[in-house]
């Protein structure tokens, strides 16, 4: 059987084919081993020409939410970023849905022990998410620990970036304030109700025919 003989260090014939594949030469001038990236002006687009001239990023997701146990967040200390609002908890497979409840519908509702109240503050943690914090709002004058944890939370966070997350053993709410010299938040430069518009896009309330109705009276 004939072999083939290499040199100490050399690669076997075969050993092209592998190396060709796992580290294959970089598109481009392929003559001169040149890469596509070499040159990065080339792929730049005109703005004006693409027709892109004076476009900026569009909010188009706001999640209604508590905030992320793992990172730091600031509420907006503007009054008028705060409503009080009636919200109804859909809940599947372990996760949560809130709807918002239409004041026409809150007595029905209320009556289906399906809603309840909240503060809606605007949050925006430090990697730029913006969410809708419901924070539950204690009714017929009875304190819990929870809900009055929460609103401590979501006050602190107006001056301070905080993280807040459940200690089931005490039941409440542990606030953390963040240590380091973070920047400023950045809330979004849009009003109240434009971002509740985003948030609660087919997810409102507002008759007896809605579905979430339907499904609480056994219809559906």
């Amino acid at each position: 059987m004939n072999t083939i003989e290499t040199q100490p260090g050399a690669l076997a014939p075969d050993a092209f084919d592998t190396l060709a594949v796992s580290h294959p030469v970089s598109v481009g001038d392929a003559s001169r081993g040149v890469s596509i990236f070499a040159d990065l002006d080339q792929f730049k687009v005109d703005m004006k020409e693409a027709g892109l001239d004076g476009a900026e990023e569009q909010l188009a997701v706001v999640s209604v939410r508590k905030p992320p146990a793992e990172e730091f967040v600031r509420v907006s200390p503007d009054r008028a970023m705060t409503i009080t609002v009636a919200l109804h908890d859909c809940r599947d497979n372990f996760t949560s849905e809130y709807y918002i409840v239409a004041p026409r519908m809150l007595g029905e509702m209320m009556d289906l022990r399906a809603a309840f109240y909240a503060q809606l503050c605007v949050t925006v943690t430090r990697s730029g998410l913006v969410i809708l914090w419901p924070v539950k709002l204690p009714t017929g004058g009875a304190s819990n620990p929870w809900y009055d944890s929460a609103l401590r939370g979501a006050e602190m966070a107006k001056a301070d970036w905080i993280r807040i997350y459940a200690d089931p053993g005490q039941k409440q709410y542990r606030i953390r304030k963040a240590l380091g010299d973070f920047d400023p938040p950045a809330f979004p430069d849009k009003p109240l109700n434009e971002l509740l518009e985003i948030a609660f896009r087919g997810r409102i309330i507002d008759s007896s025919d809605h579905p979430i109705c339907k499904k609480l009276r056994g219809e559906a």
